[in-house]
């Protein structure tokens, strides 16, 4: 008894200490976002900000010197849609490999289960000068439509797709539904934990991408939270402070999102772990 008492207090200490190193970078991002731009920097770090106020929010919102809104806006509407349709591609393509007989079928699967063994970087320019000729750079169509596709997502689609009873279908069929009916009907609502972990991942993949953003974009108002950030960095000023707003800012919809969705993130975790 006394053994299983101190497993659990080692276990709770454990966890207090996971969180902490969690939880402590976060804080003190919040903290520096509202100290002086002069004290950011300072060792040791405040775990207050008795020597700030909200001028550095003030300077991002004020719209002389940076577009803050816009870029917040952009990264919202990219990684929004983005993951819809992310979502909606993923399903539709796992549910054909899934249940589906097609020619070439274990070929094709392969073949896009290859791609990700080739890194982004390597498709960067390939994507660009595709894009580039559709007359998409500076748009939302060149932010969005490249992203559109996981290969991660039909493959976690089509493992979840194969362990579903398809005497579901079948039944959905005797009663008059078709194709298309059975699937956004009956697959589609029972794939909501996988679809809840493919949403996480790929919003916060999206919302945090830099890369293809920065390569395709080269007027402010068209710029995401990344790129913009990284651009308020000048030799000119400091500016630690304004982008530690920025940072801190940027960080809350990724927050909001997992909170929303955890519970289909744990469940779409757990049902990939109980069904192998």
């Amino acid at each position: 008894m006394a053994t299983n008492k101190l497993l659990t207090a080692l276990k709770f200490l454990l966890l207090i200490v996971a969180s902490c190193a969690v939880v402590l970078p976060i804080w003190l991002l919040f903290v520096s976002s509202f100290r002086q731009t002069t004290n950011v920097l300072t060792y040791p770090p405040k775990l207050w900000p008795d020597d700030g106020d909200f001028a550095n929010y003030r300077e991002l919102f004020a719209g002389t010197r940076y577009q803050f809104g816009r870029w917040f806006l952009n990264s919202a509407l990219v990684a929004g849609v983005s993951t819809a349709f992310c979502l909606l591609v993923s399903a539709m393509a796992g549910y054909a490999f899934a249940r589906r007989t097609f020619p070439g079928k274990k070929t094709i699967f392969a073949l896009i289960l290859s791609t990700m063994m080739v890194p982004g970087i390597v498709t960067l320019i390939p994507g660009f000068l595709i894009v580039d000729r559709l007359g998409w750079t500076n748009s939302y169509w060149g932010l969005v439509v490249p992203t559109v596709a996981s290969t991660f997502g039909v493959f976690l689609m089509r493992q979840f797709i194969q362990v579903l009873p398809s005497e579901l279908e079948e039944s959905a069929r005797l009663d008059g539904c078709s194709d298309y009916g059975a699937f956004f009907k009956i697959i589609l609502p029972m794939t909501a934990p996988s679809l809840g972990v493919l949403a996480i991942f790929h919003f916060i993949g999206n919302w945090g991408s830099l890369i293809w953003p920065l390569v395709i974009t080269t007027e402010a108002k068209m710029q995401t939270l990344p790129v913009g950030i990284a651009g308020m960095k000048t030799f000119e000023s400091n500016t630690s402070g304004t982008i530690m707003a920025a940072t801190f800012l940027s960080f809350i919809p990724l927050f909001i999102v997992f909170l929303f969705a955890r519970e289909k993130f744990i469940e779409g975790v757990t049902a990939g772990a109980v069904k192998g």
